[in-house]
């Protein structure tokens, strides 16, 4: 087929992160970064879905779905404590993520063990920093995309190593791959910074995974956590938009294809 008829796809990376990188705060002891890939022609059908189901229950739709809230029933979300009417909502967003076409990568610190292992804070910013930013241009090198990275920002010290990490593929490539520096700056073409007062819903969408990612974690550890309706619904959404490589790949974009670690528990 000729390259220039051939339909380039263009996808944004939303990342959104749970719990905290400082060692020292023993209320979180994992560090989650959650990355939400979504075609960008979409955007506009997933904004649209999600407001209609926010006007639904709340006729407005300033919403922000947030994993904290919605288990908890908190805030916004007090009026689930009517539970048929939380069963119908859960059955909302359970379609709505599902039908949803996107992609999700995982990074996961276990921080006791990065301690023993003499990370501190800046050590997890770089590490996984870096680890998203290649995980999401291997999943665009595969599919011959084109891709922008979406980063909620949090601290300017956090957002310094995501510039950091897209900045050296940027100029290195990446060398064990032969993928050289040109290829990359034609494949991700951008890296931007929003605040939850942008209230993106992809955004708001990474917040759910990432709560998803932390119940999965324990599921693989064997650990007990508080399960009711909304975790099993979104483990369940959440183990079919885990990225994965497809079977019949050919060898060329299988060689990117396994370097991508979707859910990649950290120290190793």
């Amino acid at each position: 087929m000729n390259n220039l008829n051939k339909k380039q796809y263009q996808y944004k990376l939303f990342i959104d992160e749970l719990g905290t990188a400082n060692l020292k705060d023993i209320r979180s002891e994992l560090y989650i970064l959650a990355g939400c890939s979504i075609d960008n022609a979409e955007r506009t059908n997933i904004k649209t879905w999600a407001d209609h189901i926010k006007f639904k229950y709340w006729s407005r739709t300033d919403i922000v779905f947030h994993s904290r809230e919605i288990g908890r029933k908190e805030g916004d979300f007090k009026i689930f404590k009517d539970k048929k009417l939380f069963s119908e909502f859960i059955n909302d967003l359970k379609n709505f993520l599902n039908y949803s076409r996107l992609k999700t990568f995982f990074i996961i610190v276990e921080k006791e063990k990065a301690k023993k292992k003499g990370w501190n804070q800046i050590k997890i910013y770089q590490e996984t920093s870096n680890a998203m930013v290649k995980n999401f241009l291997l999943a665009m090198l595969s599919n011959d995309s084109k891709g922008k990275i979406v980063v909620e920002s949090a601290t300017a010290e956090k957002d310094f190593y995501f510039h950091r990490a897209l900045g050296y593929y940027l100029t290195a490539g990446i060398p064990e791959l032969n993928v050289r520096y040109k290829k990359v700056q034609e494949t991700i073409t951008s890296i931007s910074f929003v605040t939850k007062n942008n209230f993106d819903i992809e955004e708001q969408i990474a917040d759910l995974f990432a709560y998803a990612a932390k119940c999965k974690y324990f599921i693989k550890k064997k650990r007990k956590f508080k399960r009711g309706v909304y975790e099993d619904m979104i483990l369940f959404v959440f183990n079919k938009k885990l990225f994965k490589a497809p079977r019949n790949a050919s060898s060329k974009k299988m060689r990117f294809f396994k370097e991508i670690n979707p859910f990649l528990i950290s120290p190793t």
